[in-house]
């Protein structure tokens, strides 16, 4: 190293000199040349080794560099302290400036960690590339759609482009609340940069060097956080610069393919190829079999770029998928567990589909469901999802049903995967044209038989089944109509309609049938257990719950007729305009969806308090156990905390002010003055016992003549069934206002009173100790406090002895009482002793002698003659 520094210092030295003979002759050296040359003399050496050193060290490492930035920092701020122009604070005043100096460094600690955790962008830049392969694809799709487009791909690309518009939506709206972030961290910053406080300077050396040292490392947290925060802008305004362009040109395609559908729904019966039987002049037309294999390849480029962007939704149709087949076995094994082998297989012989066809069920549950809640999806994954609920229920239905409707029902579904097939197909030919012409002359040939042989069929069919059949034969006529007259398009679309149409009606009868199965199996499997399951009856929920299921399966029907035609979204369209148009009534605006909103909100509180009511209300089958429920009057709480939400949720989601509200509540005011007091004082009352209780469901009451069991508090009145059958209902302002025996309030024990007489005559002692007998041993009877026998009076014909004994529960007060009384006369009459009736004695102290004459008797003739 020595040597080194010597010849770098042997190289300053003739560099030196030929300096100094160059600078010498230069008049700017006349003067102050020697001065100037010595200068440079002493210089150069240290250049020289700071270069050396620079060779040596080629890079310096980060923290060189900060140590370097802190000490030019803290140079620049004691210059900056020396200046005369900055304010000088007393020493009382320098904790105030410190405690802000703190605040900020903690301010920019938080920034900085905020700024290091970030917004992770990967997701979306690597879904960049996958957004444009999939423009890509469309774009050529567009491109290459031929004279005759085929609607549902024209559909299939507006889905596709749907998609993309929504997660593209998605970014922007993340990317622009991570963009605000960094904004409000610039504007932070810029306060801070602001802040004139931080100019004053303390007066005292040493508080000024701690000053000094604190606002460095503080501008060095302001510097480093400063110049994260503009990259991580510029990077998030480049990469919202990407988005917002695939977003523009996601929806410049989106309104064009919604301009040709619009364009389609308007010419959708105009002629569009030739009439059938024309002869063909279009030599250059493809050929069935290559427009079906570059149509089948386009669909399956779509459909795997939907999984690779939608595959979430696909997870959860597998779960649902394993969640039902766990559900339905689970249930399965618990009857097996809880019933003798003979009553479990009689209860589980009453799932015909469930038990019998487990995958079946679980292939037409899920992909049922997720063919009808598959609004926009790709045609061909439609059509896949049908094909597999298809070829599951033909699985059910051919071991349900007799042979010949069997080859029927296969021939039907024959021609609904042909017009499956030919709904994939983007370009009309010659053969697809004949295809659509023998298949709707076989529906309809197909749709006349089947009439017929479901007329004399002793199945037991759909109710509508007939007029199913009959749909079924119109529309495949029109098809016919249409495809004679060259409107391919419609009528392959009315085709396909019509086979979807009845195929679907009889998935969706079974997929009923399928739930109403499955609610059984949970309903029998739990029917003995705690759950609020088991308080439910089959019998009584079974025809609410399928006209329910039915409702749903007969909309839900038509939602597919109509997405099949392609109006489902003018009619969405159209009736959504309906009731989002503003309606005026003198000074009040509404529209038709708030009063929907608000009705529907309304009458679906009301349905759930009658459902907590059924289910935790006193049904009677708990009368003969003496059992009471454990909510108790609390259900009141319950359905009236329920029915209040639902009002305010209905103001809500209506859209209707609050302040509507306290005008309805002032009418009610109004009203409850004129003639509502009787209604409110029953409201009133029924809070008074859900929070008093001083009755609760199943306690036995007392109230004037009337007497049972509670069976319900309602909000207005109360429910109590009486020992004979009958269901009394009680308004609570008389629960509240009349007095009330509650036999159950604390404990269901009742003290038991007979009253026993036996004739005068008997040993007292003998008959006490044979009752006292005869009242010890019961079960169910209590032995603390025992059983009482005093003497009561002695009465008119009778000495009279009343027994008093306790009862566990009074549900067997008629039962023990039965049993101690035959106990007792038996008891009695093995011991001799008589149970008097009532007598009384007659004193005659004067009669009529004809009185007395009518009494003796009349002498037989024979003997007045004799004598």
């Amino acid at each position: 190293m020595l040597a080194a520094l010597l010849q770098v210092s042997k190289w300053n030295t003739l560099n030196c000199r030929g300096i100094y003979t160059v600078t010498m002759n230069m008049p700017i050296f006349e003067k102050h040349g020697r001065r100037l040359l010595w200068l440079l003399l002493l210089l150069l050496p240290c250049a020289g080794l700071q270069a050396q050193k620079g060779k040596k060290q080629p890079a310096k490492n980060l923290q060189d560099s900060t140590l370097a930035d802190s000490a030019r920092i803290s140079k620049q701020v004691i210059q900056s302290t020396r200046d005369t122009s900055r304010s000088r604070v007393s020493d009382t005043a320098v904790a105030i400036i410190i405690n802000r100096l703190e605040g900020y460094t903690l301010m920019l600690n938080e920034l900085g960690s905020t700024l290091k955790r970030g917004y992770d962008t990967a997701h979306i830049t690597e879904k960049l590339p996958l957004m444009d392969s999939t423009l890509h694809v469309i774009k050529n799709n567009i491109a290459a759609l031929g004279s005759t487009p085929n609607v549902h791909d024209l559909y299939t690309n507006k889905v596709m482009l749907v998609q993309l518009n929504r997660i593209l939506k998605m970014w922007q709206d993340d990317l622009f609340q991570h963009y605000a972030k960094l904004v409000n961290i610039n504007d932070t910053l810029q306060q801070v940069r602001k802040d004139t406080a931080m100019r004053a300077v303390p007066t005292e050396d040493e508080l000024r060097t701690f000053y000094i040292s604190q606002l460095t490392s503080l501008i060095m947290k302001f510097r480093q956080i400063d110049k994260s925060n503009k990259q991580a802008l510029l990077q998030i305004g480049l990469l919202q610069n990407e988005v917002a362009m695939r977003y523009i040109a996601v929806n410049n395609q989106l309104g064009d393919m919604e301009f040709q559908l619009d364009n389609f729904s308007r010419r959708m019966f105009i002629k569009d190829y030739t009439y059938l039987w024309q002869p063909k002049k279009q030599l250059q037309e493809p050929t069935f079999i290559t427009v079906l294999k570059d149509s089948v390849y386009k669909n399956l480029q779509i459909l795997l770029i939907f999984f690779s962007v939608q595959w979430p939704v696909l997870v959860i149709w597998l779960l649902l998928a394993g969640l039902f087949a766990f559900w339905a076995y689970n249930n399965t094994r618990k009857i097996r567990q809880r019933h003798p082998p003979t009553e479990a297989e009689a209860i589980l012989q009453h799932s015909r589909i469930l038990y019998r066809f487990p995958v079946a069920s679980t292939l037409i549950f899920v992909f049922t469901l997720a063919g009808l809640l598959s609004v926009q999806y790709p045609i061909l994954f439609i059509q896949l999802n049908w094909v597999v609920t298809i070829t599951a229920l033909s699985y059910v239905i051919g071991h349900s049903i007799p042979r010949h409707l069997l080859n029927h029902w296969i021939a039907l579904v024959a021609l609904l995967f042909i017009y499956f097939l030919n709904n994939l197909t983007i370009q009309a030919t010659n053969a697809e044209q004949w295809g659509l012409f023998l298949a709707a002359i076989a529906c309809i040939i197909l749709g006349i038989r089947l009439r017929r042989i479901t007329k004399h069929s002793t199945l037991a069919l759909p109710k509508y089944s007939r007029n199913m059949l009959m749909l079924f034969i119109v529309m495949s006529a029109f098809s016919l109509l249409l495809v004679l007259t060259g409107r391919v398009t419609a009528a392959k679309i009315i085709g396909a309609t019509a086979a979807i149409s009845i195929t679907m009606a009889v998935n969706l009868v079974f997929f009923v049938d399928l739930l109403m199965e499955a609610v059984y199996l949970q309903v029998e499997a739990n029917k003995h257990s705690s759950t609020f399951i088991s308080f439910i009856d089959f019998q009584n929920v079974q025809s609410r719950l399928k006209v329910f299921l039915y409702l749903f399966a007969t909309i839900t029907w038509l939602m597919l007729i109509a997405r099949n035609l392609y109006v489902f979204d003018n009619i969405y369209e159209a009736i959504s305009e309906f009731l989002e148009a503003g309606r005026t009534i003198g000074n009040t605006t509404f529209t038709f969806s708030s009063v929907i909103i608000f009705l529907l909100v309304l009458w679906i509180s009301t349905v759930i308090t009658q459902m907590i009511a059924y289910m935790f209300g006193d049904t009677g089958q708990n009368a003969a156990t003496g059992k009471k429920k454990k909510l108790g009057s609390a259900i009141l709480l319950i359905r009236l905390a329920v029915l209040g939400l639902g009002v305010l949720l209905a103001f809500a989601a209506s859209g209707i002010p609050m302040d509507k509200l306290a005008i309805v509540i002032g009418a009610l005011g109004v009203g409850i003055g004129f003639g509502l007091q009787n209604i409110v004082n029953n409201l009133v009352s029924g809070v008074i016992l859900a929070f008093e209780k001083p009755i609760e469901v199943g306690d036995v009451i007392e109230l004037g003549t009337r007497s049972g069991v509670v069976k319900e508090i309602g909000i207005r009145s109360s429910k109590i069934s009486a020992y004979d059958g009958s269901e009394v209902i009680v308004p609570n302002g008389d629960l509240i206002s009349q007095q009330l025996i509650n036999w159950t309030l604390s404990n269901r024990t009742r003290r038991v009173e007979l009253l026993i007489g036996v004739e005068y005559g008997s040993d007292l002692k003998q008959v006490t100790d044979i009752l006292k007998q005869s009242v010890k041993g019961w079960e169910g009877m209590m032995e603390n406090p025992e059983p009482v026998v005093l003497l009561y009076q002695f009465g008119d014909n009778s000495i009279n002895f009343r027994i008093f004994f306790w009862i566990m529960d009074l549900g067997l007060a008629g039962t023990l009482q039965h049993d101690v009384l035959i106990r007792i006369y038996e008891n009695l009459q093995k011991a001799g002793i008589q149970i008097p009736f009532p007598q009384r004695e007659l004193h005659i102290k004067s009669v009529d002698p004809t009185i007395l004459q009518q009494w003796k008797p009349e002498k037989p003739p024979g003997e007045g003659a004799s004598s």
